[in-house]
């Protein structure tokens, strides 16, 4: 996979921390996991048939979790905009600083390139920004998509590619994942009318 492509992901997942709008940064995440399958299809010239297979699954794999997020989100619409704790160019400087400082310290980690390495890297902590600092819980879930985007984006990029065997676990655990959490996100709204996690926190044991 060129390193373009793996920066344009950085880039994507840069973003979607950026944006405000569920149904702009649900389409940013599905691009971005799309884009992913799609090079990883492009790199499978002269690599085992089952690499070839386990691109065609991360492509299914967008689809379906975009599918499912749209038609959540259409299902559980905000009453009102929710504010974010910090302003958009604060989170999007955060957590670019942030990405530039792990990807420089973390040693080689014997990928194809140092780029891989590094936007594997940025992706992973992108997205586990997305968790920590957005309120609506959708966000939490595109959070989690970002995140393993990074770690398939390593996986493609180990030489001659891991197993088939775990592509398939990882996309199946993922799928597992956000539908729950999806569930978990309708209940939620259900219960208190929109999908502000910050509502969480005052919940306690009686």
């Amino acid at each position: 996979m060129n390193e373009g492509l793996q920066w344009g992901l950085v880039a994507l997942g840069l973003l979607a921390v950026f944006v405000r709008g569920r149904y702009m940064a649900i389409g940013v995440v599905t691009v971005q996991a799309g884009l992913l399958g799609a090079g990883a299809l492009a790199a499978a010239s002269g690599r085992p048939p089952e690499f070839t297979l386990a691109a065609l699954l991360l492509l299914a794999r967008a689809l379906l979790l975009g599918y499912f997020l749209f038609v959540s989100v259409g299902r559980t619409r905000e009453p009102r905009p929710l504010r974010a704790e910090t302003t958009p160019f604060l989170r999007l400087g955060a957590v670019m600083v942030g990405a530039l400082l792990v990807g420089a310290l973390v040693p080689p980690l014997g990928l194809q390139s140092r780029a891989a390495e590094q936007a594997s890297i940025a992706l992973v902590l992108i997205g586990a920004a997305t968790v920590v600092a957005r309120k609506p819980t959708i966000f939490h879930l595109l959070g989690l998509m970002i995140a393993e985007n990074g770690l398939a984006l390593a996986a493609v990029s180990v030489p001659g590619g891991l197993p088939l065997l775990i592509e398939l676990g990882v996309a199946f655990d993922l799928v597992v994942i956000i539908t729950v959490a999806i569930a978990f996100h309708e209940h939620i709204f259900g219960e208190f009318g929109t999908g502000d996690s910050t509502l969480l926190r005052d919940l306690h044991d009686k």
